[in-house]
């Protein structure tokens, strides 16, 4: 049911617009001080439209022959942040049986979330806007995979790291709100309890004053640039098979640092899973900026989980493929 993300959310009814630059009039300068500096949404018109998978990824003959053979998971459903919703009615596929299933009519809705198909990478190209340098992120891959049927994803929030949503293939809705909005456990606990997915009336009551709600739309080819500690949900404004590709890289210092306080001083606290190497790289951060002990307060309070075992290693892959001179567009 992808419009309930929005339709039994009230402040989604009068949301205003994200703020919208063309990628062509952006410099890296205003990018980083306007916009990452500040953690200020924006949406950035055909940053991605010169890159060949917006064109090659149509074709899934394609995709199967450059990377059939991967072993992915299939959802029959959007992305849900609930992780014993989310994972209901999943099933293992190859990548070829997964694309085949987001192409069948007969499949409503679903989607493949994953960074493993490295064959698919020179079909990426780099952003005008933006070429580093930068340090990968602490939570996620430099770049994920997320291919789409009529899907989108409930509302959730990153609580490190830096994103620019790219979409690839159709078209997508955004919306946004802050963590620390007024009232702010109020709006944690009905976003992840969930319960406003089924049940319309889940909001009845919930005071909406001082919330500032924004939504974006996002075309092929644009990008969206998606800071730490916003809420976010996104529903599908297409029904076919879609390509959202998520590329990540770690925070600005300053940005670390506050936003380690505010996870610290809100009580939600960082919570997720995440790998081995990030962990070590966030307490090094933390220790530096003199924040060690935020950074564990914060840690405890959300619950934060460190993966047993490191995920396959494609940051390398990743990096090496870019250009000397580039490598941070690819972050």
């Amino acid at each position: 049911m992808p419009d309930v993300t929005f339709a039994h959310v009230p402040g989604m009814k009068a949301a205003s617009q994200v703020a919208e630059r063309h990628a062509d009039g952006l410099s890296q300068d205003e990018f980083l001080s306007e916009y990452v500096a500040n953690s200020r949404p924006v949406v950035i018109r055909e940053a991605v439209k010169h890159w060949p998978a917006r064109t090659k990824w149509r074709d899934k003959d394609y995709l199967k022959r450059q990377s059939g053979h991967h072993r992915v998971f299939a959802y029959p459903h959007e992305y849900l942040d609930a992780k014993a919703d989310n994972e209901a009615g999943t099933r293992e596929l190859s990548f070829a049986e997964a694309i085949d299933f987001l192409h069948a009519p007969e499949t409503a809705v679903g989607f493949v979330g994953t960074a493993m198909p490295i064959e698919l990478l020179p079909d990426v190209g780099d952003f005008r806007f933006f070429s580093g340098p930068v340090d990968p992120a602490f939570f996620y891959h430099d770049i994920r995979y997320f291919l789409f049927r009529n899907a989108g994803t409930t509302w959730h929030y990153h609580p490190m790291d830096e994103t620019l949503m790219c979409q690839l293939i159709g078209r997508k809705r955004v919306g946004f709100v802050h963590t620390l909005s007024p009232r702010p456990h109020a709006i944690r606990n009905m976003f992840v309890r969930g319960t406003y997915y089924t049940d319309p009336t889940a909001f009845d009551g919930f005071d909406n004053s001082g919330h500032a709600w924004f939504e974006a739309t996002l075309d092929e080819g644009d990008a969206l640039y998606i800071p730490p500690l916003w809420w976010h949900g996104v529903v599908p404004l297409t029904h076919d098979f879609g390509v959202t590709a998520p590329v990540t890289w770690r925070s600005p210092l300053p940005v670390i640092a506050d936003t380690i306080r505010k996870l610290a001083a809100w009580g939600g606290g960082l919570e997720g899973v995440m790998p081995p190497c990030g962990a070590r790289a966030l307490t090094d951060v933390a220790r530096s900026l003199g924040l060690a002990a935020e950074l564990q307060s914060a840690a405890k309070q959300g619950k934060l989980r460190v993966q047993q075992e490191a995920p396959p290693n494609l940051r390398s892959l990743w990096r090496d493929r870019a250009p000397a001179g580039n490598r941070a567009a690819h972050a």
